[in-house]
Order: structure tokens, then C-alpha cells, then sequence
């Protein structure tokens, strides 16, 4: 069981260095994205869905709240991590609502395209400062095309959303800032008056979450004969979605396992990951095949990880997790975080939509490593980071969970060889957004490893 470590609350965190080598095992939550997904399909599915391992943040938090307003009932277990969703089979009870996304991403998405399939209703959808920054415009363009009046403030929240329902027929994505907006339009499609043909603008965007989407639809009765799929189109015919008859079991949160994949690197040992598998739905996983490229040793069992270091890869001699990280993104600061450890510079390329998330990820990533000495240079879409000595320093999250887990690795290495905390994490409670517990599962792993 994680402990409670008596500083958790402090802001800034001032992160506890191990000073032994990793010999731990911990959990990792429930997948943000497979969550969302669920509960959206399940709301619109015909009958009730249980759902187990679910992932119980801010950004969950924010869908259950928006399906309740929307008339769509839920029953939360957060104890047992069960909701148990009463499907509305299509239909939208309420068909007037002004909802708060928060800085979800999934959730604006895809509720704005759910609710532009509705045959009528007024919906206003706002967000938090960060999710006002985020854009929705090209999502706007698509459904629009299909005639639902929607109204963006400049190109980004808050959007009012005034459907007839989506027509079906051709439609064109621009989707180079996110993949969501595919998401959003295929797990919409079965709602459509007749067939509905996405085409992408640019056929070379990221696939794995849209593959995600896609699976995850055919688990809620869409049969396969009724998608489509070519290299720069889908097609999909209406169909109504059925509750799985079996419990949904969400999977383990595999960018979530990167910082544990990564802890290793940072403090060298060994530790066993609970709640994550070899072949799943999430493309993230890739991580895992990284790290065994800089040196790591790993061991998959049915439903967990144990990644080791030998002594010959230990902090400071492995090397640099550098990739071209486009198709498993969320996991590239993981990555970057590793580098002033490393044994030589860390390039890493394909992220330049990362600047349009929670925050700009490659600014924000360069300007921590730079507080701690590091030498980083940056283009629209690539990062170097070329290792120079640790310098202690306090980390600016911007409000971004990813920034502050993946220095928090970093900060548990031993720069001082004192055992002191040499950095502290600004706004820790970031991390509610798709792990609420991160820094008390870390230190639990630290107490673990003293205690070996």
C-alpha cells in the first residue's frame, strides 16, 4: 500500500532522493484515455455498463459530471474503482447545459462532438484558463460542414454548440493539433443520419489513439463490418452501441508506467509494475522497448513489468532515451527528463504538437532542464538535451501533471550524495489529473527500497 509521506502537501514538493538503489513494487492506475472513452461509449449505449479499474482524477471526474448534467445517470465506487454507467442508448435526456471541462482535453473533444450529433439542444462548453488556450476550431470546421451550428470564441473556448444532428456524408479533418478530433468524430459517427466518411487532411498523423477508439467501439457493439479504413479516410455506418455484456475492465495506464519504467535510470535497481501488460490498447507502451534499447532488462508477466538496470547501465552510463517519440508522445518527457543522466546528448524529435497541450510541453521541458544546468536546444517539433552537471532547483509545472511526474524521477536520483531533496515541484496536485496518488506511490518505493 502506498504511504502518505508527511511533506505530500507541501508546494513546492522538495522530491526525496534515494539513496539506495530501487527494490520496489507498485500499482499504477487505471488509463485516463481508455476511461474517458468508456464512460462516453457507455453513455450512449443501449443498457447499463459496469466498468472496473477505473481511473478516479480530475479529468474522469470532469466527464461523469458532464454525462450526470446531461441527464445520463452513473454510479461511482471510488473504493472499488467501479462506475457503473445507465446507458441512454443514443438519446441525450438534456438538451440544454452549460458544462465546465476543467483542462480535460478528452472530454472537450469528445463531447463536442457527442453532442453536435444530437437532433437539437443548446450546450455551452467553457473550460479553465489553460483549456481556453487550447483549440477547438478545426473540430468546429469538420462538424459544422455537417450541420451543426457551432460557435468557438476566437478559435478556443467557450463554444456553444447548437446540433441538428450530424448529417453524414463527407467530412474533412484537420486533426496535426490533436488525434482526438478523429476520436471524437468516428466514436460520434454511429449517430449519424446516413454513412460518415472522415477524411484526413493529412494522412500522416498519429494513429495509436485513434486505433484505441476504434477497438474500444467494436467492444461496445459496432461491428466491424461497419467501419472503413484506408490510409487517409474512415468510413463508418450508423449503429447503435449495446452495453459489453460482461464488465469493462479499463486497462493500466501506460504513460502512466513510463515514470516507473524510468525510475531505474534515475536511481538504478529494479522494480515490478503492477496493472500494465505487454500488448495493450495504448500505443504508449513503446516506452517500455525504449528503455530496454538504453540498457534496461525487462520482464513481462500477465498483467505486470519488472524493468531492472545492471550495475554496467547504472545512472550516468546508460543511453540517452532519444527516439522519435510522435507515435507515443505523452511519454517524451519521461524521456527528456532522463537526459542529464545520461552518456551523451538526448535528440528527440516529432513532438511539435506538444505545444498545444495542457501546456507548451517543449517549452516547458526545456525551460526545467535549463533551471537544473542542462544545456537544451529546441525547433518547433524537436528537443536536444545535452547533459551538464545537476544544479538544485525549484520546477515550474505549469499546471501540466506530465511536467511534474517526469522531473519528479529525476529528483528522486541522489545529485547531492547526501540523500537531501535538491528539487522541489511546484503545484504537486497537477498530478490529480490522471494520478492522484503519483507522489505517494513514489515514495513508497523509496520507503520500499530502504526497507529491502
Amino acid at each position: 500500500m502506498p504511504s502518505t509521506h508527511k511533506n505530500i502537501m507541501l508546494d513546492p514538493y522538495p522530491v526525496p532522493a534515494f539513496t539506495v538503489p530501487s527494490q520496489a513494487t507498485v500499482s499504477i492506475p487505471g488509463s485516463k484515455s481508455i476511461t474517458n472513452r468508456a464512460l462516453m461509449l457507455a453513455a450512449l449505449a443501449q443498457g447499463n455498463t459496469r466498468l472496473e479499474n477505473c481511473l478516479f482524477s480530475r479529468d474522469t471526474e470532469v466527464m461523469v459530471n458532464a454525462l450526470n448534467k446531461l441527464g445520463i445517470a452513473s454510479i461511482s465506487e471510488p473504493s472499488s474503482k467501479r462506475i457503473e454507467v445507465q446507458g441512454a442508448g443514443g438519446n441525450i435526456p438534456n438538451r440544454k447545459a452549460a458544462i465546465n471541462v476543467g483542462n480535460s482535453g478528452t472530454s472537450a473533444r469528445f463531447l463536442t462532438a457527442m453532442l453536435a450529433a444530437c437532433p437539437d439542444g443548446d450546450f455551452i462548453l467553457d473550460g479553465d484558463g489553460a483549456m481556453r488556450k487550447r483549440p477547438i476550431q478545426k473540430l468546429a470546421d469538420t462538424l459544422a460542414s455537417l450541420g451543426c451550428q457551432i460557435d468557438t470564441t476566437n478559435g478556443y473556448f467557450p463554444i456553444r454548440i447548437r446540433p441538428t444532428g450530424l448529417a453524414g456524408g463527407l467530412a474533412e479533418v484537420d486533426a496535426t493539433e490533436s488525434s482526438q478530433f478523429v476520436s471524437a468524430l468516428l466514436m460520434a459517427a454511429p449517430m449519424a443520419k446516413e454513412p460518415l466518411e472522415v477524411r484526413l487532411s493529412n494522412p500522416s498523423i498519429r494513429r495509436g489513439y485513434i486505433d484505441m477508439s476504434l477497438a474500444m467501439m467494436e467492444q461496445f457493439g459496432v461491428p466491424t463490418g461497419n467501419l472503413e479504413t484506408h490510409s487517409d479516410r474512415y468510413r463508418m455506418s450508423p449503429q447503435a452501441y449495446h452495453a459489453p455484456t460482461d464488465v469493462y475492465s479499463v486497462e493500466g495506464d501506460a504513460s502512466a508506467a513510463s515514470y516507473f519504467i524510468a525510475l531505474p535510470f534515475a536511481v538504478g535497481g529494479s522494480i515490478a509494475i503492477e496493472g500494465v501488460s505487454k500488448n495493450p490498447l495504448q500505443g504508449d507502451i513503446a516506452f517500455a522497448d525504449l528503455a530496454a534499447s538504453s540498457g534496461a532488462h525487462l520482464h513481462w508477466g500477465s498483467n505486470s513489468l519488472t524493468v531492472s538496470l545492471p550495475e554496467n547501465v547504472s545512472p550516468l552510463q546508460f543511453s540517452p532515451l532519444g527516439s522519435d517519440y510522435y507515435a507515443f508522445s505523452d511519454t517524451f518527457m519521461t524521456g527528456a527528463a532522463l537526459a542529464p543522466l545520461a552518456n551523451g546528448p538526448t535528440s528527440i524529435e516529432g513532438i511539435g504538437h506538444t505545444r498545444h497541450q495542457e501546456c507548451d510541453r517543449i517549452t516547458a521541458m526545456a525551460d526545467g532542464l535549463s533551471q537544473i544546468g542542462q544545456s537544451t536546444q529546441d525547433t518547433e517539433s524537436t528537443l536536444t538535451v545535452e547533459p551538464r552537471p545537476l544544479q538544485t532547483a525549484t520546477i515550474e509545472t505549469y499546471e501540466d501533471h506530465r511536467i511534474a511526474m517526469s522531473f519528479a524521477i529525476l529528483g528522486s536520483h541522489d545529485a547531492l550524495k547526501s540523500g537531501q531533496s535538491w528539487m522541489k515541484i511546484k503545484d504537486p496536485l497537477c498530478c490529480r489529473k490522471t494520478f492522484p496518488d503519483f507522489f505517494e506511490v513514489l515514495e513508497s518505493a523509496r520507503q520500499q527500497s530502504l526497507e529491502s
